[in-house]
Parts: C-alpha cells; sequence; structure tokens
C-alpha cells in the first residue's frame, strides 16, 4: 500500500508538466498550421475549419488555446517578432569585438530573420492598415526593436564610443531605415531575392549606422 501511495503521489506530481508539454507542442502545431493557411488564404478569407484541418484536430480543440481568428494571427505575429528579436540578440552575443562588429552582426542577423518571414511581415502591414488592434501590435513590435537600439547607442555613448545627442530618436531613424530597406527588398520585390542582394543590403544597413553614429568599420574598442 505505501508503494502504491508513493507512485501515486510521484504520478500526481510529475503528470502535470506532462500534460503541460503536451498543450504547449498542440500549440505549438496549431500556430504553425494557422501561419500557414494565413499565408495560403490571407486573413479575412481563413477559416478556423481550415486551420484545424491543417493542425489535425477539431475546431473545438482550436478554441481551447484561442478565443478566435483574431487571436489566432496575434499569436502567429508574436511569435515572429520573438523569433526575429531572438536573432537579433544572437547576433550581438556571438560577437564580443569593436562596436562596429557588434552593429554589423545584429544588423546581419535581424535582415536575415526579416527575410526568412518575409510573408508574414507582408501580411502584418496587410492587417495592420486595415485593423486597428493589429495597427497597435505593429507599433509594439517597432516599440520593442526601438528600444534595443536605444540602450545599444546609449551603452556605446556611455563608454565614450560614439557622441549622440538623442540616443532614442538616432535609434528610430535606424531602425526605421532599416526596417524599410527590408520590406521595400522582400515584401515589395524591389531587388531579386538573391544572396548578392541580402549582403548589399546588409553593407547599407551597416553603413548608415556607422557613419550616423561616427564610427568606422575599424574602430577596435570591444564592447561589454
Amino acid at each position: 500500500m505505501a508503494e502504491h501511495t508513493a507512485h501515486t503521489a510521484h504520478a500526481a506530481h510529475t503528470d502535470p508538466p506532462a500534460a503541460d508539454s503536451r498543450a504547449g507542442r498542440r500549440r505549438a502545431e496549431i500556430l504553425s498550421a494557422a501561419r500557414t493557411v494565413f499565408l495560403r488564404d490571407g486573413h479575412r478569407n481563413t477559416r478556423l475549419t481550415a486551420v484545424a484541418a491543417e493542425a489535425g484536430c477539431s475546431v473545438g480543440t482550436l478554441y481551447t488555446y484561442f478565443a478566435d481568428r483574431d487571436a489566432l494571427l496575434s499569436a502567429v505575429l508574436t511569435g515572429v517578432e520573438e523569433e526575429m528579436r531572438a536573432a537579433g540578440r544572437a547576433g550581438a552575443a556571438g560577437h564580443h569585438g569593436s562596436p562596429a562588429e557588434q552593429i554589423s552582426a545584429t544588423n546581419r542577423a535581424y535582415l536575415a530573420s526579416y527575410r526568412e518571414n518575409r510573408d508574414v511581415m507582408a501580411l502584418m502591414e496587410e492587417v495592420a492598415q486595415a485593423e486597428e488592434q493589429f495597427s497597435r501590435q505593429r507599433l509594439h513590435r517597432a516599440d520593442g526593436f526601438i528600444d534595443r537600439n536605444t540602450r545599444l547607442i546609449g551603452r556605446l555613448c556611455d563608454l565614450g564610443g560614439v557622441t549622440v545627442a538623442d540616443p532614442e530618436m538616432t535609434a528610430v531613424a535606424l531602425s526605421a531605415a532599416v526596417s524599410r530597406m527590408a520590406y521595400l527588398t522582400w515584401v515589395d520585390g524591389r531587388f531579386p531575392d538573391t544572396d548578392e542582394t541580402f549582403d548589399r543590403l546588409c553593407a547599407t544597413a551597416d553603413l548608415l549606422w556607422l557613419r550616423t553614429l561616427g564610427l568606422s568599420g575599424t574602430d577596435a574598442e570591444p564592447v561589454n
């Protein structure tokens, strides 16, 4: 009896995490399916029945995780935003050299993620133009990148590497310029989607940053 009781107590302790893990996997599967359907059918034409079919579950299961179609799309967009921020952090973390090297690594990571997610970025622009909820979400996304860049510029100023009168507005200008270049390239299709175009875009983004901050590509002081 004691053994049975101990086993029962152990099961009670371990089952919830297992259930959470299954729920997490199911939610991820639904988001992956939703991304496929939203990109295929567009926001207005997407039906939850189509998402459920793509995910291999019932519509009722979708409602277990998401209140409605807009909540589902919002979660898809948030997931891509988090992915792009993580890419930028990873790019910066992988380089502990000069300010120029860290800026270049961060730009390259961001632009690579934008290129990979260009269809979702196009969808975000479409729905942001049509619905206030998604317009606010797009603004929140932009604020996140601006805040990150403001902190970077402020850190460089504190280290004496650059002199910028208004780090926040400088971050706004640089963030907007790089984001708009990416949009024109991969959403509007201004240039062919090639590695050469990607390298040109990275080089131009770096040049904008370095000239604005008064840095050169050979600045050698490390950023901690």
